[in-house]
């Protein structure tokens, strides 16, 4: 299933290149491998961006909205650190 990225941009100014997801496509590609049928609308998803250099990870909080034509749509939240 397809997944859109309602504020990439966003998103995009809190990538890295040393980061393992370092750009959109590769975000977008790591949506898609969600199950639509195990999120529900609100839900809160964490995508690992490990970080080569240091020992502090990553992670892109994202929201699910839903689902839409065959899509599922997240909008992006923030980054943490863990």
């Amino acid at each position: 299933m397809k997944a859109i990225l309602i504020n990439e941009s966003e998103c995009e100014k809190d990538l890295n290149s040393m980061y393992d997801i370092n750009n959109i496509d590769a975000v977008i590609e790591k949506l898609t491998e969600m199950n639509p049928n195990e999120l529900i609308e609100g839900d809160l998803v964490n995508l690992l961006y490990v970080q080569v250099w240091s020992e502090y990870h990553p992670f892109g909080l994202f929201k699910f909205i839903g689902l839409e034509d065959e899509c599922m749509k997240f909008q992006y939240l923030e980054i943490e650190w863990l």
